[in-house]
């Protein structure tokens, strides 16, 4: 018998994998998963948490987060 995985195969982050997407710390991930800037989800059976991040809300995440060079009517003004 195949051993069931306990967390969804595809879409989903470690927060280990979510930090190295934005630069950061698996702790700052559990942060902003707290502050609801992440979706996630809890695969732990214990006390302590175990997210898995939705590739999507980190890709939200950067895509909002972007510096976009001033138009040149913008640098006039």
């Amino acid at each position: 018998m195949t051993p069931t995985p306990a967390a969804p195969m595809s879409g989903y982050l470690t927060t280990g994998q979510a930090a190295a997407r934005i630069g950061s710390t698996p702790q700052y991930v559990r942060e902003l998963i707290h502050a609801g800037h992440f979706d996630a989800i809890d695969i732990g059976t214990g006390e302590r948490a175990r997210f898995r991040v939705t590739a999507e809300s980190v890709e939200k995440f950067l895509t909002a987060r972007a510096v976009r060079p001033a138009s040149p009517s913008e640098v006039a003004a």
